[in-house]
């Protein structure tokens, strides 16, 4: 457990036995009415799919429709609602996907707009070869797109989506 996380639990006064072991991990979170909070998210120190934290990914994609989050300069976390959230940014490195990242799966260049929030990234179809587009991938039973973009991944609320088109390729 980090300095932070311990700091947070002994202010909220929680006893040592009742913590969940958690991982702080660097975010920002853009949320429906504008705002742009700088932090950490909590998340699982353990998943039940692979070794090693839960990936941001995962966590945004938990049914859990609330999360807490510690922003910047606060001695005390904030409870999100991952329905007001339009987009969580956090660094690729933190949020690596081992398996899928060894897996040969098409990536598509695309942009994503969220009313007046726009960004540009890839995607990685991680789904069966005859549902290999990116409508797809939209439509899969999740919450949040991830979108990668060099050393960000962004994670998109779909219901926040109003246009995906194709990008140009970032290759070419």
């Amino acid at each position: 457990m980090n300095e932070v996380e311990e700091e947070v639990g002994a202010a909220r006064g929680e006893r040592e036995e009742y913590r969940v072991p958690r991982v702080l991990r660097a975010a920002e979170v853009l949320c429906a009415d504008g705002e742009r909070i700088r932090g950490r998210m909590f998340l699982p120190a353990t998943a039940e799919a692979h070794a090693g934290p839960m990936r941001a990914e995962e966590w945004m994609n938990d049914p859990a429709d609330f999360f807490p989050f510690l922003p910047d300069g606060e001695g005390s976390p904030v409870i999100l609602s991952k329905q007001q959230t339009i987009m969580v940014t956090v660094m690729a490195s933190a949020d690596r996907d081992q398996a899928l990242e060894g897996a040969p799966a098409p990536v598509r260049p695309i942009r994503v707009e969220c009313g007046a929030v726009r960004i540009e990234g890839e995607v990685v179809i991680d789904l069966p070869a005859q549902q290999s587009r990116v409508l797809d991938l939209l439509n899969r039973d999740r919450s949040f797109l991830t979108v990668r973009d060099g050393a960000l991944h962004h994670l998109v609320r779909k219901s926040h989506i109003t246009r995906v088109t194709q990008a140009p390729d970032r290759g070419a």
